[in-house]
C-alpha cells in the first residue's frame, strides 16, 4: 500500500521555499543596509561640498594675509573673520588653568615647560603682586623687561591686559610677540602669557577652520568633522581637544591621492562608524582631508526590526509548512487505514471462500462419523435404561448433552461453509439461565480436571427472542477460551441481569490475559496465541452477538484475567 503523495516531498518542497525565503530575507535585508549607507554617503558627499567651500574661503582669506606683508598681526588687518573672541578664550582658558593648577600645587618651572610646548604659546611667565618675576618658561626668551602692561594689573586698573588688537609691545629681531595676561583668582599675582607671529597665524589659521567647520550644526547622526592636513595632523575638529594630534592609516593615504569621495565603516570607541571622507585641494596642491563620522546606531535599529520581521516570516511559514504537513499526513493515514480495511476484508473474503471449498471437501466425511456417533448413543438410549430412577434421569440427561453436542458440531462444520455468508437466525423465545446452567454442566468435568471452579450469578433472567444454537455456540468458544487461559486453575465466573432493556451476561477468567498490543486483533479471523488454534472462537462468537442486534465487549490485563460482555436487547 503506497501513499498517493508522499509527505517526504512535500517536506523537500517546504525547505526549498523556506530556503528561497531566507535568501530573499538575507538579500532584502543587504539590499535595505547598503540603501541607508548609500544615503548616507550621498548626505556626507553634500556636507563635504560645503566644507570644502568654507575651508577653502578660509585659505584664500590666510594667503591674502600671507600677501600682506605690512601687517604683522592678522587681527589688525581687517580680515580676522570675527575670531578675535575664539582666540583670546583660548589664551585665557589657559591662563585661568594655570592659576588654578598652581593655587592647587605649585607648578615647577618642567610643568610649565610641557604646558609651553603642548600649546601654541611661547612663553608662561607667573608674577607675584607686586610684578616680581616668580618662574616661567620659553622656548626663546624669559621677558622680565618692561613692565607697562603689568602696572594697569598691578593697579587693579584692569583684571585682563591683551595687546592681541594693537601692535605689540615685544619684539626680538623680526619677530613679534603679543602678550595676555590677567590677575589671579585663587592667589594674589599675575600669569602672562605671550605667543609669537607664526603661532598667531597657527591660532588664527586653527579658528578660522574650526569655524568653517562649525558653521553648519552638526545634526542628528553626525559624530564628528574632521581635517587633516597633508601630513595627516588633525588641523580641526568637532572635538577640539584632538586638535594637533596625528591619524594615519593606508585607508586615509588612498584617500589623499583619490580626488573623490570615499567611505568606509570604521570601529571607534566601541561604536560602529561610518565615514565619509574627501581629499580636498588649493591652488593645484592637495592639502588635506575633510571626514564626516555618521553614528549608524540608528541604521542597527532598523535592520534589527527587519531581521525580527524576516524571522518571524520565516517562523510563520515553517508552521504552516508544518501544520499543512500534518494535515496532509493525518489525511492520507486515515485513507490507508480505511484501504488496509477494505484489503483485509477482500482477503478474508477469500480466504473465507478458500475455506467454503476447503469444508465442502471434508464435511461429508466428518458427517459419516457423527451420523454413526448419533445413531449408537440413541441406540445406547434406547436399550441401555439404569433401573435405578436417580441414574436413569441422570443417564438420560447426559445422552441428551451428547446428541445435542453432536448435532452442534454438525452445525459446526456447516458454518465453515457459511462464513462467507450472513448469519439467519432461527429465532425462538428461550430461557437464558436453562441456557446457561446446560453449558455449565458441559464444562463441569473439563473444569475440575483442571482445577478450575465454575461460579454462577443469575438474577431474575426473563425469556427472550435469541437463536439458542447460535448463542450456545457463541457462548460455548468464550467459556472455553476461559478455560483454556488457567492453565493453573483458578475461577470462571458467569454472570447473567437484566439491565436497562439488554440482558448483560458477564463471563471472566482469572488466566493469564492478553496482552494489549493483541487486544485489537482478538476479533480477527484466524488470529490466534494458541499452538492448536484456529482463530475462529472469537470471531464467531463476535458475529453472532452483533447478529442478534447485540454488542461482544473484551477488557483484559495481562496477569489479571479476561473479562467478556456480552450485551443482548431484550425486545
Amino acid at each position: 500500500m503506497k501513499r498517493g503523495f508522499s509527505p517526504l516531498y512535500l517536506l523537500i518542497l517546504v525547505l526549498i521555499l523556506l530556503t528561497i525565503l531566507i535568501i530573499n530575507g538575507l538579500l532584502e535585508i543587504k539590499r535595505t543596509r547598503n540603501g541607508f549607507f548609500l544615503l548616507l554617503e550621498r548626505e556626507g558627499m553634500v556636507l563635504l561640498q560645503h566644507f570644502e567651500k568654507n575651508i577653502k574661503e578660509t585659505f584664500l582669506l590666510l594667503q591674502d594675509y600671507e600677501k600682506n606683508t605690512k601687517e604683522e598681526n592678522p587681527l589688525l588687518s581687517g580680515i580676522s573673520l570675527g575670531i578675535e573672541e575664539s582666540i583670546i578664550e583660548y589664551l585665557l582658558e589657559i591662563a585661568h588653568r594655570i592659576d588654578k593648577n598652581d593655587s592647587e600645587k605649585k607648578l615647577e618651572t618642567s610643568d610649565l615647560k610641557n604646558l609651553v610646548e603642548n600649546s601654541l604659546v611661547s612663553s608662561i611667565e607667573i608674577f607675584d603682586s607686586k610684578g616680581q618675576f616668580l618662574r616661567g618658561w620659553s622656548k626663546d626668551f624669559i621677558y622680565i623687561g618692561e613692565k607697562k602692561f603689568l602696572k594697569k594689573l598691578i593697579d587693579k586698573e584692569y583684571s585682563v591686559y591683551s595687546d592681541l588688537f594693537e601692535k605689540p609691545l615685544i619684539q626680538k629681531g623680526l619677530s613679534y610677540f603679543y602678550t595676555i595676561a590677567i590677575q589671579r583668582k585663587f592667589t594674589a599675582g599675575i600669569i602672562a602669557i605671550h605667543i609669537d607671529t607664526i603661532q598667531m597665524k597657527k591660532l588664527f589659521q586653527l579658528f578660522s577652520l574650526q569655524r568653517a567647520i562649525s558653521d553648519m550644526n552638526l545634526r542628528e547622526g553626525i559624530l564628528y568633522v574632521s581635517v587633516q592636513d597633508d601630513s595627516f595632523n588633525i588641523i580641526a575638529h568637532s572635538d577640539f581637544s584632538l586638535i594637533g594630534k596625528r591619524e594615519e592609516d593606508n585607508f586615509l593615504k588612498n584617500s589623499l591621492k583619490n580626488p573623490k569621495p570615499m567611505s568606509l565603516i570604521k570601529k571607534r570607541e566601541k561604536e560602529e562608524v561610518f565615514e565619509v571622507l574627501k581629499s580636498f585641494s588649493f591652488d593645484d596642491r592637495v592639502n588635506g582631508i575633510i571626514r564626516i563620522g555618521f553614528s549608524i546606531k540608528e541604521i542597527h535599529s532598523i535592520l534589527d526590526r527587519i531581521k525580527k520581521n524576516v524571522i518571524l516570516s520565516i517562523i510563520f511559514f515553517l508552521i504552516l509548512g508544518i501544520s499543512g504537513l500534518g494535515l496532509i499526513w493525518i489525511n492520507q493515514n486515515k485513507h490507508l487505514r480505511k484501504l488496509k480495511e477494505m484489503e483485509k476484508q477482500i482477503q478474508l473474503a477469500e480466504r473465507l471462500s478458500s475455506l467454503g471449498h476447503l469444508a465442502s471437501g471434508f464435511a461429508h466425511e466428518i458427517r459419516n462419523p457423527l451420523n454413526a456417533i448419533s445413531m449408537g448413543i440413541q441406540r445406547l438410549k434406547r436399550e441401555y435404561n439404569p433401573n435405578e430412577e436417580t441414574k436413569s434421569k441422570e443417564f438420560h440427561s447426559f445422552t441428551d448433552i451428547i446428541l445435542n453436542e453432536i448435532r452442534r458440531v454438525n452445525d459446526i462444520v456447516e458454518q465453515f461453509l457459511n462464513l462467507s455468508k450472513p448469519f439467519k437466525l432461527n429465532i425462538k423465545n428461550c430461557s437464558i439461565e436453562e441456557l446457561i446452567n446446560n453449558l455449565i454442566i458441559l464444562f463441569e468435568e473439563e473444569a475440575k480436571s483442571k482445577g478450575i471452579i465454575i461460579e454462577k450469578e443469575l438474577y431474575n433472567l426473563p425469556k427472550i427472542n435469541i437463536d439458542p444454537e447460535r448463542l450456545t455456540q457463541a457462548l460455548i468458544n468464550i467459556m472455553k477460551n476461559g478455560i483454556e487461559a488457567m492453565e493453573n486453575g483458578g475461577v470462571l465466573k458467569i454472570e447473567a441481569l437484566s439491565t436497562k432493556g439488554y440482558l448483560k451476561i458477564i463471563i471472566s477468567d482469572s488466566g493469564k490475559g492478553i496482552p494489549d498490543n493483541q487486544l485489537d486483533k482478538v476479533f480477527n479471523y484466524y488470529y490466534t496465541t494458541k499452538d492448536n488454534g484456529a482463530g475462529l472462537g472469537l470471531p464467531i462468537a463476535h458475529r453472532i452477538i452483533e447478529a442478534h442486534g447485540g454488542e461482544l465487549r473484551l477488557n483484559s490485563k495481562l496477569g489479571s484475567g479476561t473479562k467478556v460482555t456480552i450485551l443482548i436487547p431484550i425486545q
